[in-house]
């Protein structure tokens, strides 16, 4: 399959740059672009990166994290705490050396591209693939999401955090400036609307449920850090729990669970 190399090349070479160093307090360029570091945010967004262990098995034997990073967050760590081995695949070099020096013999590192995963089919008990489908080239999303389901096992669940270009924000922010992105963003980005997901129900069952509500750079904008943005992110995370149909439909990042069918 020829694939889209500007893209690809792109992410490649921010990660290989200065996407995954850190600065003294020791985040990375990474998470001070598209994170909410401020303490009011640490308790909410902790609770976000821990909902994806609700769709995961408890235990398993192999465990793909699919565009691995470093496994940057402590809670991305618990999501294979019960597995034999986490195997992590990464465009970046330097993203599977952090990630080896967190999870050591437990762990396999393999550079590969999502688009070309160098596994048998039916191999993985569970599999993740955080913030990284709507990195790659919008005509090639559906064959890398097609390859990530191809190597779970049937039964088994494929868990991806997207994004949702029909959030409610994103929306009324087209309406006012009649513009839909920034040009100065530093890696390719597309997100499909929340409805192209249902194309997997072929081999799939397709479910969609949220991640989180609002963008990092939304909630530096939108709430305050203090005592008020606390209980902001507190009544958030609340609503996320309540309505998670219309938080899904109407928030940033949505979880896609595809549980690959039985043959």
């Amino acid at each position: 399959m020829k694939r889209d190399l500007s893209a690809e090349e792109n992410v490649r070479n921010f990660y290989e740059g200065k996407g995954w160093d850190a600065d003294t307090a020791g985040n990375s360029s990474d998470a001070q672009l598209w994170e909410d570091l401020r303490p009011c945010a640490r308790d909410y967004v902790a609770a976000c990166r821990s909902k994806l262990l609700e769709f995961l098995p408890a235990s398993g034997e192999l465990f793909l994290d699919a565009a691995s990073g470093p496994i940057q967050y402590p809670e991305y760590l618990e999501y294979s705490r019960g597995f034999k081995k986490r195997v992590c695949v990464d465009l970046s070099q330097k993203a599977l050396d952090q990630a080896r020096a967190k999870l050591g013999e437990k762990g396999e590192y393999v550079r590969a591209s999502i688009l070309e995963l160098p596994f048998p089919d039916a191999h993985f008990d569970a599999v993740v693939s955080l913030h990284t489908i709507y990195h790659i080239a919008r005509e090639q999303q559906e064959a890398a999401v097609r390859q990530l389901v191809r190597v779970s096992k049937p039964g088994h669940r494929v868990v991806i955090v997207y994004s949702n270009p029909d959030r409610l924000l994103a929306v009324v922010k087209r309406k006012i400036t009649g513009r839909s992105g920034s040009a100065d963003e530093p890696l390719y980005f597309h997100a499909h609307p929340l409805s192209w997901w249902q194309r997997f129900s072929d081999d799939c069952e397709v479910e969609l449920h949220p991640w989180r509500a609002l963008t990092a750079q939304d909630s530096k904008r939108l709430i305050p850090d203090n005592f008020i943005g606390r209980f902001a992110f507190r009544s958030l995370l609340g609503l996320e729990k309540r309505f998670p149909e219309m938080l899904t439909r109407l928030g940033a990042y949505p979880i896609v669970v595809l549980k690959r069918k039985s043959a």
